[in-house]
């Protein structure tokens, strides 16, 4: 699916279906905003897979998210004039007179050459310390001293941007892409074990012993009549596509 440009989506809600018949009605009155899904990177161990490609003929900010979160800049981003694929986070003020500190973690040897096909992105937090794997691969980590800012935990998580109602251009990270599968699962920080997941077919989820650990996960292959991108875990964390009025 491709997600375009200031057409961000976002995992933001939890949707409530018991009141309907089947458990299958979607509507705008049946959600509220997931308190899980606003505080998920500030676990300590979890990761987030993402199987996606890019284009250049597609528009985009010079700078602009894979995925993120609002607040200073967070995410899988891609700057296309230095042709870099990075982790980009904040974390807390080391001491009281120190600022807060960003964190940028670069995919070493990754350029659009390899991007423009689909490949997989894993970003795996194993306590202080932020991994990256690229096609299962290894390439670059990062230790941290604090945790990330508390900006992160006001909202879920977007894709195709990165802040995307800030009055400031530059720090928006619009973009556009193509993806065919994400996932998030908790307390697991084995490649392996995440490999397997991603390896395991949606059909066959609920029978692998992990599945009780996946907080959401997407093949955007199905999109309903309201643009809605339903879950395949046990959870109900749909995508939708963000409302205009919150876009700049």
């Amino acid at each position: 699916m491709i997600i375009n440009y200031k057409e961000p989506y976002w995992i933001k809600y939890e949707w409530d279906l018991s009141d309907h018949k089947d458990d299958q009605y979607v509507t705008e009155f049946n959600k509220t905003e997931s308190e899980k899904l606003a505080n998920l990177f500030h676990q300590k161990q979890y990761a987030i897979n993402i199987e996606f490609k890019l284009d250049k003929d597609l528009e985009t900010d010079k700078i602009y998210c894979i995925f993120g979160k609002p607040g200073k800049n967070f995410g899988l981003t891609y700057n296309t004039e230095a042709d870099a694929l990075a982790l980009e986070f904040w974390t807390e003020a080391t001491t009281k007179v120190a600022g807060d500190e960003f964190h940028y973690v670069p995919f070493y040897n990754i350029s659009y050459e390899q991007l423009q096909k689909h490949n997989i992105v894993t970003i795996v937090r194993n306590n202080d310390e932020f991994i990256c794997y690229f096609n299962w691969e290894r390439v670059s980590d990062k230790d941290f001293d604090k945790n990330l800012i508390g900006d992160y935990r006001t909202e879920g998580l977007y894709l195709g941007t990165g802040n995307p109602g800030t009055h400031v251009p530059e720090h928006r990270y619009h973009g556009s892409l193509d993806i065919n599968n994400l996932f998030f699962v908790e307390d697991i920080t084995n490649i392996e074990t995440i490999k397997k997941i991603y390896e395991t077919d949606i059909n066959n989820l609920n029978k692998i012993e992990e599945y009780k650990n996946l907080i959401f996960n997407y093949d955007f292959d199905t999109v309903n009549n309201q643009g809605i991108i339903f879950d395949n875990s046990s959870n109900s964390y749909f995508v939708e596509k963000v409302p205009k009025e919150f876009i700049q």
